[in-house]
């Protein structure tokens, strides 16, 4: 799990108030259920909240490929083919949650999750804003 929360810096942010709204709060998720599979040993509530975790994933992506749909974004193809990958990657953990300790996978879960949001953000999402706003 997290040391501690990972707080919300300018860093993270792209400059399209829209994704980075987006990305404040999936980070929110990733927190909460660091601190959860910390705290909380009811693998169903637990479930739940990576499943939380994991709509909201898809729901974003969606929307993140639709503002870049709308902008004609040249990389969109790409910037979609690594949201599926994370979706994916995401039911697979899933899964091994579900077979295993909350406290053994889930410590895999959350480091996976921030070290995707740490580098796709400042990566692939920030490729897209720089496009979106040049």
């Amino acid at each position: 799990m997290l040391n501690q929360p990972l707080i919300w810096d300018a860093k993270f942010e792209i400059g399209v108030e829209e994704i980075d709204q987006q990305h404040r709060f999936f980070l929110s998720l990733i927190n909460r259920l660091s601190i959860e599979l910390e705290r909380n040993d009811n693998q169903k509530y637990l479930l739940a909240l990576f499943s939380e975790l994991n709509a909201y994933a898809r729901f974003h992506f969606i929307s993140e490929e639709n503002i870049m749909l709308r902008a004609a974004y040249p990389n969109l193809e790409e910037h979609r083919r690594q949201h599926l990958e994370l979706v994916e990657q995401l039911h697979a953990k899933e899964w091994k949650l579900r077979s295993r300790s909350s406290a053994e996978e889930g410590g895999h879960i959350v480091a996976f999750l921030v070290q995707w949001f740490l580098v796709h953000t400042s990566q692939e999402d920030k490729q897209f804003a720089d496009f979106l706003l040049s």
